[in-house]
């Protein structure tokens, strides 16, 4: 009888672990009131890309997700118009400043000098951050040149931010920090795909012909996360089917 009861715990724990596993991939990630053509489940540090190409005006419309080291720690997402590398990048980090998430823009001019920039070399709005379960949320829109097919990115995730210059301290170099880059490729999933619509028919925010960061823009408020959180409902109901299955099966081979 007690392996019978084991069987019944083990069964439990793995249909748990199966949701939980599930819903730690961009597939099931879903957000209030915005949509991507895409997501990426990025090969290091445990993050995530959600994003739409539009051709017709080069812009990307993307949300990215990472969680810190710490409640207190930061995470970036990146482009570098030169390189791919985060020497030169322009980059986005996001951490919690008081009591509420934000996004801070940064010129990585080179490793040595990580300053706050409020001009980047490529225009940048709609910037919003988001914070559960110990997970920050990037959204934003940026320019990218005209008729690019791709896109070099990075991201990172670090231990905390200086509460006096914002300056967020270094992460860690370990393999999974140093290999947090890769190229973004537009048309690997059977083209481009124009920039979603807000529910209610809403059009995307129309694109400045400047360069730079658009302040006026880059403050405006994106829609929140879905209630349920990160994982869909979808994944949380398959680990419960798996679970119910090897526990019927286990009653059955009793």
């Amino acid at each position: 009888m007690a392996s019978f009861s084991h069987f019944i715990l083990f069964s439990a724990i793995f249909g748990c672990f199966l949701s939980r596993a599930q819903s730690l991939t961009c597939s099931s990630q879903s957000f209030f009131n915005r949509s991507f053509a895409h997501c990426d489940d990025l090969p290091h540090l445990d993050a995530f890309l959600h994003w739409t190409y539009d051709p017709k005006n080069s812009s990307l419309s993307l949300a990215f997700l990472a969680s810190p080291p710490h409640s207190a720690g930061w995470v970036s997402w990146a482009v570098n118009p030169t390189s791919t590398g985060m020497a030169g990048a322009q980059a986005l980090v996001a951490s919690v400043s008081g009591k509420s998430p934000s996004v801070s823009t940064f010129n990585i001019s080179s490793y040595s000098s990580v300053l706050p920039s409020r001009t980047l070399s490529f225009l940048v709005w709609d910037l919003a951050a988001e914070y559960s379960a110990g997970r920050f949320t990037i959204f934003a829109s940026v320019k990218v040149p005209p008729k690019a097919k791709s896109l070099n990115h990075v991201w990172q995730v670090g231990p905390e931010v200086d509460p006096d210059t914002g300056v967020p301290s270094v992460h860690e170099f370990k393999p999974a920090n140093l290999k947090a880059k890769s190229v973004l490729v537009f048309d690997k999933k059977g083209g481009a795909s124009p920039a979603p619509h807000a529910l209610g028919g809403a059009s995307p925010a129309p694109l400045p012909e400047v360069v730079g960061l658009n302040e006026a823009a880059a403050s405006a408020t994106a829609p929140s996360l879905d209630k349920s959180g990160f994982a869909g409902s979808r994944s949380r109901n398959f680990g419960l089917v798996v679970g119910w299955f090897v526990f019927v099966w286990g009653i059955i081979s009793f």
